[in-house]
């Protein structure tokens, strides 16, 4: 796929994999939205690449997902989603059975798993008129080899990977 001229949306795109993935399309011609929890880190990618576009948005959020949809049907669309948005939550994830791992667990759920599902439910039909689309998912090494210090977090990469190939 020829990236220039594609418009791309990255989630969790305001640090890391997701800011350097940015930077990369911008660097081939594409338009670039990204996405983020964290307004200053939106802000600081903002200032290194002025043409991003960001948007707020939390992936662990379900009416965040449907203004985000919203936005960026008015913009004009996009041709490729990538999800990038990833939590971890090592000190409270060591599989010890008390409430606060379980809210890890599920916090981490929500955003690196059913985050992605929701956004590809309703990015969908966008993406299926496009002449050529893509959806890119990032997962984690943790997905084959669990880590014992973050079993609820290499669970949701496992459960992404599987989703991932399935589709």
């Amino acid at each position: 796929m020829n990236i220039k001229g594609k418009t791309i949306l990255i989630t969790g795109g305001g640090s890391g994999i997701g800011l350097e993935a940015a930077k990369q399309f911008l660097e081939q011609g594409a338009k670039v939205i990204i996405t983020g929890r964290n307004l200053d880190k939106l802000n600081e990618a903002k200032k290194i690449y002025p043409s991003l576009t960001t948007i707020k948005s939390d992936a662990a959020k379900p009416e965040d997902a449907i203004t985000l949809f919203n936005q960026v049907k008015a913009l004009g669309g996009i041709d490729i989603l990538y999800h990038n948005a990833g939590v971890l939550s090592p000190l409270l994830n060591l599989g010890i059975p008390d409430d606060r791992h379980a809210e890890s667990a599920a916090y981490e759920m929500e955003v690196n798993y059913l985050g992605v599902i929701r956004l590809n439910n309703i990015f969908m039909e966008m993406l299926q008129q496009q002449e050529e689309s893509a959806i890119i998912n990032t997962t984690s090494l943790l997905r084959y080899v669990p880590s014992i210090v973050e079993p609820t977090y290499s669970a949701s990469k496992a459960a992404l990977g599987f989703y991932t190939e399935s589709l």
